[in-house]
């Protein structure tokens, strides 16, 4: 049996108590080397991987084995579950896990449920006409698309936003910075975030 086990955001404390029973009864963990240092000590052995298809092949060739593959965040928005599904054709559980925007959104005390979800990890979705579109939008950054790629974007098309980004959330060196976007556009920040972009307009 593969587990796909949600970890949370980071700090071990948010991790739920079925991913810790999850990853104590089977054989091997797998996964990222920053999700592997995030969990709970434990004497299950644990493998460290680089990209996703040498879970695969690890999965694959030790199909007799129970193994976790651990995630950070929920493994279902935007995370591995859609390339396992793709992929492998063996049976599969998923544990959730408590998303990175979930945490921020609460620690923000701000309702989500009519915000726009999205990822800019390696996609490049309609950002501005959605951003537009939207009372609230809240996005997951990657290189490319960093808070201040994002919000030079929406300093070129003139729209006007209360932005909030979230830095190692959950960890001890947390950060939550809120500015304009004529504020946030010139500051350097990491490349995986989550940003929060309140429509002013």
């Amino acid at each position: 049996m593969v587990y796909i086990v949600g970890i949370g955001p980071g700090n071990p404390k948010y991790i739920i108590p079925l991913a810790v029973e999850t990853m104590e009864k089977v054989d091997v963990i797998i996964g990222f080397e920053r999700a592997v240092a995030s969990i709970p000590k434990t004497n299950v052995q644990k493998i460290i991987v680089k990209t996703l298809k040498n879970i695969m092949d690890y999965i694959t060739e030790n199909i007799d084995k129970n193994i976790a593959i651990i995630a950070s965040g929920d493994p279902c928005f935007y995370g591995i579950v859609n390339y396992i599904n793709n992929n492998f054709k063996g049976k599969t559980e998923i544990v959730p896990g408590i998303s990175s925007f979930q945490y921020l959104m609460c620690k923000l005390k701000k309702p989500w449920q009519n915000a726009h979800l999205g990822s800019m990890h390696g996609r490049q979705e309609d950002f501005i006409e959605i951003v537009k579109s939207h009372e609230i939008s809240v996005w997951l950054t990657d290189k490319s698309n960093s808070p201040q790629a994002l919000c030079r974007k929406l300093f070129d098309n003139n729209i006007a936003a209360t932005i909030y980004v979230g830095l190692e959330l959950s960890y001890a060196d947390e950060k939550i910075i809120k500015g304009t976007v004529e504020e946030i556009k010139d500051k350097v920040f990491d490349d995986l975030s989550v940003v929060v972009i309140e429509n002013i307009n």
